[in-house]
């Protein structure tokens, strides 16, 4: 925020470009709410803190300096909340895009660079059908838009400034209805946070068994039943719905057995908030451990510190949530990214020693395994949820990771199931991706016809791809 109030200081727009610039949406500074509370406190430290770190005469100086009387206070403000409600990542603004609205099922989405590596242009792609007359919205949650209903409100509070009532979060649990033309109970809600029902699988204190928690679903195995609770903010509002016995698990519920099994709510919740707070602290110290690398660090021993501690949370969550709960799918993907990263460096050591490279090679394709299958169970949560987004959207960075990884082991096995993986994102990448990605793409998806080394072929071309899609 500070940063874009230097940038507007040091160079400012145009007459018709600032005119531009304020009639993009931003709370008003007169009426304070309670949704606009937070943003309007935030933008008011940002003016604090602008006036002790700008540099004596300079532009942003010269700005602050006009004080009230002259509306410098009042134009700080107003860049401060226009750049928080409509900036994209890396701080890009623009008249059109911008005024784009939110929605937790979008049916488009902002690509940086569309087909170019031009980063100074974003375009606006469908991601579905869009009949006429019908909004255009895209997300601006990031990876959250596949987490449960809680999460999504307060990520978007707390960024954007503002409460989502989309379809999908107004789309509730009802219970015991059925729809006449197919006889089936409409079971809606936050089904990115099904959890195994409490009356169907009762726990043992906080916990589920470990045959529901990990919920292998092996042919004639135990059939997992799952719960949907409907959205709502506190544990009191996510009664738990099950589709299979048809019964309704409530917080408030009396009797001493009904209360254990309400109990499950009030774990659930605490769950997801210790996840959040998990992975967004896990940001800040990405940031640090990039700095360590950019000077000299190897930061070896964070790296295994930090995956020690998200095996810890993905126990917690998964022991909690069960296994089709969005903090397990967030947690293993974050483990599997970590396992995705290491592999190649794995495989340019190989080879010194033939006896560790044989048991090395053993310990890799255990890695590899479990990363396809928790990339897999990710693909089918994401198609679950029947969002106008195709599931690449949220998984083409770890699949094309993953196939990468089956291609450098360079026999053709391996290659081949390689090119099955790339074909969940081709079409994807056709659409969305660059030029560069797509190179890369059909490297990996005809490894196996070639039968030669790619892998240094590939990252000269990732190395210019530069891409980062923002919506």
């Amino acid at each position: 925020m500070i940063l874009a109030l230097a940038c507007y200081a040091v160079s400012p727009p145009s007459e018709s470009a600032n005119e531009k610039l304020f009639e993009l949406y931003h709370p008003s500074l007169e009426n304070e709410d309670d949704e606009t509370h937070g943003a309007l406190k935030t933008a008011q430290v940002a003016l604090q803190c602008s006036r002790a770190m700008a540099a004596p005469e300079s532009a942003l100086s010269s700005l602050l300096c006009k004080g009230d009387s002259e509306g410098g206070n009042d134009v700080a403000m107003k860049i401060f909340l226009i750049y928080s409600c409509n900036s994209f990542e890396g701080g890009r603004l623009y008249h059109r895009l911008s005024r784009v609205n939110h929605s937790c099922n979008p049916n488009a989405v902002v690509v940086e660079g569309g087909h170019t590596n031009d980063s100074n242009m974003s375009v606006l792609k469908a991601a579905c059908e869009i009949a006429p007359g019908d909004e255009i919205t895209i997300s601006y949650l990031g990876r959250y838009l596949y987490a449960g209903y809680p999460i999504r409100q307060k990520m978007l509070q707390a960024n954007k400034h503002f409460t989502c009532k989309c379809t999908r979060c107004s789309d509730n649990v009802i219970q015991g209805q059925s729809d006449k033309k197919s006889d089936t109970i409409l079971n809606r809600g936050d089904l990115a946070s099904r959890v195994p029902c409490p009356k169907c699988h009762p726990r043992t204190g906080r916990y589920l068994e470990e045959d529901v928690m990990f919920d292998e679903g092996d042919g004639d195995g135990l059939k997992v039943c799952y719960a949907t609770p409907s959205n709502g903010l506190a544990a009191e509002e996510r009664d738990l719905y099950c589709p299979t016995c048809k019964c309704t698990t409530s917080i408030s519920d009396e009797g001493m057995r009904k209360k254990k099994e309400g109990m499950a709510i009030k774990y659930m919740c605490m769950a997801e908030d210790k996840v959040l707070d998990h992975l967004e602290s896990n940001r800040g110290s990405e940031i640090i451990k990039n700095k360590k690398k950019q000077n000299g660090g190897s930061g070896g021993d964070d790296i295994d510190t930090e995956r020690e501690i998200d095996q810890q949370f993905l126990q917690m969550a998964t022991s909690i949530c069960g296994a089709q709960h969005w903090s397990t799918h967030f947690l293993n993907l974050s483990l599997i990214e970590e396992s995705l990263a290491s592999f190649h460096s794995t495989l340019m050591s190989m080879g010194r020693d033939p006896e560790q490279a044989s048991e090395t090679m053993e310990d890799l394709f255990v890695e590899i395994a479990e990363a396809a299958d928790g990339i897999e169970r990710a693909y089918a949560f994401a198609s679950s949820l029947e969002l106008n987004l195709d599931p690449a959207h949220w998984l083409f960075d770890y699949t094309v990771g993953l196939a990468r990884t089956l291609v450098a082991l360079g026999d053709e096995k391996s290659q081949k199931y390689g090119a099955t993986w790339i074909e969940k994102v081709d079409k994807y990448a056709s659409y969305f991706e660059n030029d560069a990605m797509k190179k890369v793409v059909a490297a990996l998806k005809c490894a196996h016809e070639n039968r030669k080394d790619i892998s240094n072929e590939i990252q000269d071309i990732e190395s210019d791809c530069k891409r980062r899609k923002v919506g």
